[in-house]
């Protein structure tokens, strides 16, 4: 029942419409907002269940309406986990992803409570639309209602959690469809009043195959066409041509990455250090190649070897040190054996911040590992000159845009399978190219450096005309306004 907003919008609404005798049961488990839910007059007593919902035997009903919690099973207590995971295996029939949320339970089983010919309406997270662990949830929904509506909203509902949600209704419970309506408005005032900016028709198909269409349908028309036609002729997925993974994952950063005072006092031999990027942010401005790159933007990895006996008296006095200050014990470090030898240490040929909006790519020329803050790539095919020289044009930033997922505010990460996904031009060429990116990115103009690839590779390469790379730089703007919500007002239920 939460602070009952929507009990206190049944009221209004019926009240409106003329409906009387409308019978509405809540359930909430904090036992002070029960008390207050219930005091205010906002539900029957005789209707009002204290208790976990997802832990109530159901009853028919016309509607359900929710705001569930966006909690991974992983962070709830087990007992809360083990009943979420026992309701949605009791409406699909099968076991849910355990790197689910429990949204997904609570979606699957008030569903199981409507009648024939019921409605579901739910505010539920964005990445409903696109992660993998909610396909299951799509096959029920279209399995079971004979109407599916998705509902974006730019304006963020949530601005204190900066959480994007879209709102879901699902009615004709008994029939099936093969399709959701998806709906976009600027505003919460243009959903009052039915002004959507973008609409269009979404197969679950689509969905259930890992596809993105929910953001396929922000893109400007002719731009998809254009994409699976004489772009995706012309490209390649960047996991064909490179292995990408995450860095290395010390267990303790300021431990295995000891400062200059602290490798001197230490006497710590220069063998065991190995030159490391360990920071994105230090990344800007510093151009494409990692061999120029300044010392303060690199740190050293401190990686003695496996063998105690060849320790030198150095080490061994600071691995002491790390075990005093208990750095042994971070799980990390407590899961592998000696846990002061960090494992996959490797030199990648490319770098990527993880975390970043307009993604630098590194031609890893200085022969620096890294760890997780960074994608490592390893070329599989060509070189990693050839790579940047694709990388840095437009058509990159909108595939990051399309295959790349966002946290909440906006920020891009970076994951292998997504970064594979996205898709380079084939064949090429020119250092010429890259040194006008190079300087362009040390002067702090990433935008006009991926500018300069449009007019090499997308107009010269590519053979597109301005009428298309036009349409591939209004296609990054209109995914960058929809990724970027800015803070609002709250939606009152």
């Amino acid at each position: 029942m939460g602070d009952g907003e929507f009990l206190r919008a049944i009221q209004v609404e019926a009240a409106r419409a003329g409906y009387d005798g409308v019978q509405t049961w809540g359930v909430e488990l904090a036992l002070d907002t029960y008390q207050t839910t219930v005091r205010d007059g906002l539900v029957d007593p005789e209707r009002a269940i204290l208790g976990d919902f997802l832990a109530v035997r159901p009853f028919p009903v016309d509607v359900a309406i929710g705001n569930p919690p966006y909690v991974r099973l992983r962070h709830l207590p087990k007992e809360d986990a083990a009943r979420a995971t026992a309701a949605a295996m009791r409406a699909l029939g099968s076991p849910m992803d355990p790197s689910g949320s429990v949204w997904m339970a609570f979606v699957l089983h008030a569903s199981e409570f409507l009648a024939p010919g019921g409605r579901l309406a739910f505010v539920l997270p964005h990445e409903m639309t696109h992660v993998r662990y909610a396909r299951p949830v799509w096959r029920y929904l279209s399995q079971r209602f004979g109407s599916l509506r998705v509902v974006r909203v730019h304006e963020r509902v949530f601005p204190e959690i900066l959480q994007d949600v879209i709102l879901l209704f699902a009615d004709d419970r008994g029939g099936s469809t093969g399709e959701v309506e998806f709906e976009a408005y600027d505003c919460r005032t243009d959903l009052d009043f039915g002004r959507p900016v973008r609409q269009a028709r979404v197969e679950i198909s689509r969905i259930v195959a890992g596809e993105r269409p929910f953001i396929e349908a922000l893109l400007p028309v002719g731009l998809v066409d254009l994409l699976r036609g004489k772009v995706e002729s012309a490209t390649r997925p960047m996991r064909d041509i490179a292995s990408l993974n995450i860095g290395y994952v010390a267990g303790d950063k300021r431990f295995f990455h000891p400062t200059d005072a602290m490798i001197t006092q230490h006497q710590l031999p220069g063998a065991s250090l190995v030159p490391t990027v360990t920071s994105s942010r230090r990344m800007s401005g510093n151009g494409i190649w990692t061999a120029k790159l300044p010392k303060a933007a690199t740190d050293r990895l401190f990686l003695p070897p496996v063998d105690a006996q060849a320790l030198t008296p150095g080490e061994r006095a600071y691995i002491a040190i790390g075990q005093h200050a208990e750095v042994h014990r971070r799980y990390k470090c407590r899961i592998r054996d000696p846990w002061y030898v960090t494992p996959g240490v490797k030199v990648p040929n490319l770098l990527i911040p993880v975390f970043t909006d307009r993604p630098l790519l590194l031609i890893n020329d200085g022969g620096y590992t890294a760890s997780n803050s960074m994608l490592s790539g390893y070329l599989t095919a060509g070189t990693a000159e050839a790579i940047a020289a694709a990388w840095y044009t437009s058509l990159t930033l909108l595939q990051v845009e399309l295959h790349v997922h966002s946290l909440g505010g906006g920020v891009m990460v970076f994951v292998p399978r997504e970064a594979g996904a996205i898709r380079l031009a084939k064949a090429v060429t020119g250092r010429d190219h890259l040194q006008v990116v190079d300087q362009l990115l040390r002067a702090g103009n990433v935008d006009r450096a991926y500018q300069a690839g449009d007019a090499a590779v997308l107009s010269d390469h590519l053979g597109l005309s301005s009428r298309e790379v036009d349409l591939i730089q209004e296609g990054v703007h209109s995914l960058r306004y929809w990724r970027a919500a800015p803070p609002r007002n709250p939606v009152t239920a």
